[in-house]
């Protein structure tokens, strides 16, 4: 018994040495780490930018940075955690470093901007005053027969509304020879701002002139008092136009000179009470469109599965390469029947064909179909695709229009939705058209220089967001209903024979001042085929795509 006893030890302790000895070779799974939400108390935004790994808190003016509470947080992947926790409240006068901890560190930035609205004015200013907010300094102008040792101050702001004292007070300000110190006090803290009031020789100027194909946006300054305005002409008429609907802030005004032709040369002026501006010239940018709009040109160039919208026999060199794309590359790894885009040579409304796109389950995965300005990049897995948004575009239409069909199927397959757009068994599908202007770097969204926006469908952060801070535009159109139903809705010009239905979609500018560098224009039968989403008897055809100037 005793041997027995120790053999059994003798094996025990060789196993234990044996265990001691094995090597764990499985490499760990890249699980990314990425804020999906985070609830902030009394915030009027919160921007998450995955590809940059940074997190924006947008406060209004009267909240204390110091003091911002961190209500609910929620990960792309609920193997996250946050190290240092940002639960709870926390100071942002200055940003702060966090790590998403998966398998893998991901190190984010979080901070916090206040939006405070401040002005500076004086009795008889003329132009706008510049704010110049990381330097603390402030220049006001008046003409240059005004003694800048007597001015009036008409208004000042420099810190939130109704909780910030200034020190001296506006009131007793009126020498400015050299310029004026102010203590400006709020939530405890205090900030020193210098201000100035400038004499300027020219009381009437064109600050800017920013054409467009068929309008230009001009900014003028003059009196801060009486009328004013701007007036144009093409170049070498002898009479001049009044622009209309003319917004004015104090001595700065601006509006769109509409009308115009493209690739013309103007003249404008600026006038304020009875003095006028210099001439200003300029000319209008060209009209164009996107290639391919009619989807005319394809081949089986680039596989014998499936058309694709270029035609490398082409003399036009803006057809005989790509500048749409589609899905087709993943859906057709299990055959050519899975196809969920390809030409209609019988269905279309323009030339000899249209783009048909086909909601399908494909073996494994729903697809929607779609097509887009772009290109895809390769397949992830055996369920999603990694896709590259955007084409290279400096033009800012109006809008976009196009002919259109859609026939609705009932919404059969359900994977994931978007937390704040629920979707189940029954519901009617929806169509998705969406167009985005901006100024897209891809050096920090993932893709390349001709098609900057990474999209990776198998990961939710990486999603398009419409509310970015590189898009300069946008717009869209969504139906939850085929096109024969489509009259009255806004954006549809008329509903024709056979189900088509003439759309237009305008962009919506956030900052009429930026030129983009790339446009995205996407359309899909299914609008939540992102989340694997969908109905498989969805079908849409898309035709004679132009922009409207």
């Amino acid at each position: 018994m005793a041997g027995f006893m120790k053999h059994i030890v003798f094996l025990l302790a060789a196993g234990a040495v044996f265990v001691s000895c094995i090597k764990n070779d499985l490499p760990y799974p890249i699980v990314n780490g990425a804020f999906s939400s985070i609830v902030v108390d009394g915030a009027t935004g919160v921007d998450i930018d995955a590809s940059a790994r940074t997190v924006v808190i947008s406060l209004p003016e009267n909240r204390d940075p110091a003091k911002v509470t961190v209500r609910k947080v929620t990960f792309v992947n609920k193997e996250t955690v946050c190290v240092p926790d940002i639960m709870g409240v926390h100071d942002f006068t200055s940003p702060i470093e966090v790590n998403l901890r998966t398998y893998q560190d991901y190190p984010w930035t979080i901070s916090a901007v206040q939006e405070i609205q401040r002005y500076f004015t004086v009795n008889g200013q003329i132009g706008a005053t510049v704010i110049d907010v990381p330097n603390r300094r402030v220049i006001a102008y008046v003409p240059s027969g005004v003694d800048v040792r007597h001015i009036d101050v008409v208004s000042m702001k420099l810190g939130p509304e109704g909780i910030t004292s200034y020190s001296p007070t506006a009131e007793s300000m009126h020498d400015f020879s050299e310029g004026i110190e102010v203590n400006v006090s709020f939530m405890g803290r205090s900030e020193v701002w210098a201000l100035y009031v400038e004499q300027k020789e020219q009381s009437v100027e064109i600050n800017m002139v920013d054409p467009w194909t068929r309008r230009a946006r001009v900014v003028g300054s003059g009196y801060s008092d009486g009328e004013c305005g701007f007036r144009f002409r093409k170049a070498g008429e002898s009479s001049w136009t009044d622009v209309p609907d003319v917004t004015r802030e104090g001595g700065s005004f601006s509006a769109f000179i509409e009308g115009l032709e493209p690739e013309t040369s103007y003249e404008c002026i600026a006038f304020s009470r009875s003095e006028e501006s210099g001439v200003y010239t300029f000319e209008t940018q060209v009209e164009a469109q996107v290639p391919n709009g009619g989807f005319e040109a394809y081949s089986n160039d680039e596989s014998k599965m499936f058309q694709s919208w270029y035609d490398p026999a082409s003399s036009d060199p803006s057809l005989n390469r790509k500048w749409w794309d589609s899905g087709n590359v993943g859906s057709t790894t299990v055959g050519s029947s899975f196809r969920i885009a390809m030409p209609d040579t019988d269905n279309y409304m323009e030339g000899r064909a249209s783009a048909c796109l086909v909601s399908r389950n494909v073996i494994i995965k729903f697809a929607a179909g779609n097509t887009f300005s772009g290109e895809f990049v390769r397949i992830v897995g055996t369920q999603g695709g990694v896709l590259n948004f955007g084409r290279p575009w400096t033009l800012r239409p109006r809008a976009m229009r196009f002919w259109m069909k859609y026939e609705c199927g009932e919404v059969d397959v359900v994977d994931t939705y978007p937390s704040d757009d629920p979707v189940a068994k029954g519901d009617p599908d929806r169509s998705s058209v969406w167009i985005a202007l901006g100024d897209w770097d891809y050096r920090k969204y993932g893709g390349t220089s001709q098609c900057p926006v990474q999209i990776n469908t198998m990961d939710k952060s990486t999603f398009f967001d419409k509310n970015g801070e590189s898009v300069i535009a946008y717009g869209d159109f969504f139906a939850d209903s085929s096109s024969e139903s489509w009259a009255g809705k806004p954006e549809v010009v008329q509903v024709a024979d056979g189900g088509w239905a003439l759309v237009e979609v305008p962009f919506v500018y956030r900052d009429p001042t930026r030129r983009p560098t790339h446009m995205i224009i996407s359309f899909a039968s299914s609008k939540l085929g992102d989340y694997f989403t969908g109905s498989s008897k969805s079908r849409m055809w898309v035709d004679g795509v132009t922009m409207v100037y």
